[in-house]
């Protein structure tokens, strides 16, 4: 859908954000979001809470310094949304010159993980956007909330997105992270911009690789084979991330209990190399039927990270 353009200020984390978003959006093909200033409202709410208490997480406690409303739904209800509508939220923290840079940055956390990854490309429709002041850790604080009115199931969570309404993607089609083509992929896993930790047991896990399908009936995304080879053909050591509802479905592949049933992971257990062409390749079962898909992209420089 097209959307309006945002009345964020010039130079500000909020339009870095916004553009950040939108451009990764646009560039999946999952739709770009809206913005709403009732979400907005939520959103700098809780980022003033979280820079208050140097924390990154998505509950505030009643009775607290800056306390809004408990849970990220609460804060958009309290800020004006209507009562159908579903609210999930991404919150991060990072450092840099200005505020621009700061906001890449929490964007470039996100996208070097597992479950905030996944948050960024589901099927909302609308954002809203927190950024704060340096808080006690010298950190800046980012926080989005996304919105989905549109053809929802009743009874929203406290913190989610629905599988169905929102904006939907062709169900042949399947999104992947890296996309085929990508150049200057960031070879490791971003463990500052991951909360809870997808492999606790892995020191220093590679750059994680997704493939995410259409999942507006809660359909199931389930992995045969899911496997990452270098330019001399070796394959790299990774374990693979799948639902609950895929694995007991016999996908192959370690359940986690915060992938939706439309997504899959491939996690190297080890940093992916400098400058090097990877090529993934992946079978498996969307609802049922057969799935291949083959993609190659390349690593960064040793000192380029990709925004």
């Amino acid at each position: 859908m097209n959307v309006a353009d945002p009345t964020y200020s010039e130079g500000s984390g909020q339009l870095a954000l916004f553009k950040g978003v939108n451009t990764l959006r646009q560039k999946l093909g999952v739709g770009l979001l809206a913005q709403d200033a009732a979400l907005d409202t939520a959103a700098q709410a809780h980022a003033v809470y979280l820079s208050a208490h140097s924390v990154a997480q998505h509950d505030q406690t009643p009775g607290s310094q800056h306390f809004y409303e408990a849970t990220p739904l609460l804060r958009a209800q309290k800020a004006g949304i209507g009562d159908s509508q579903w609210v999930a939220e991404v919150v991060g923290a990072a450092r840099g010159p200005n505020d621009r840079e700061i906001g890449l940055g929490c964007i470039d956390q996100w996208y070097h993980t597992v479950y905030h990854l996944q948050s960024l490309v589901t099927n909302q429709e609308s954002i809203g956007i927190g950024y704060s002041s340096i808080g006690a850790l010298g950190l800046n604080h980012c926080v989005l909330d996304f919105g989905t009115s549109t053809a929802t199931q009743p009874s929203p969570t406290p913190n989610g997105v629905p599988y169905g309404g929102g904006q939907q993607f062709d169900a042949e089609t399947f999104v992947t992270v890296p996309a085929d083509g990508d150049i200057g992929v960031q070879g490791g896993f971003n463990f500052a911009g991951e909360s809870p930790n997808p492999a606790p047991d892995l020191p220093t896990p590679g750059r994680p690789l997704m493939v995410y399908a259409n999942g507006a009936l809660a359909e199931v995304l389930s992995v045969t084979a899911f496997k990452l080879v270098a330019r001399n053909g070796a394959e790299m050591p990774a374990r693979v991330l799948v639902s609950p509802a895929a694995k007991a479905d016999g996908s192959a592949g370690v359940a986690d209990e915060y992938l939706r049933n439309n997504a899959a992971f491939l996690l190297p257990l080890a940093p992916l190399a400098d400058r090097e062409t990877y090529t993934a390749s992946f079978t498996g079962t969307r609802a049922g039927k057969p799935v291949s898909l083959s993609w190659t992209f390349r690593t960064a420089a040793p000192t380029t990270a990709l925004r």
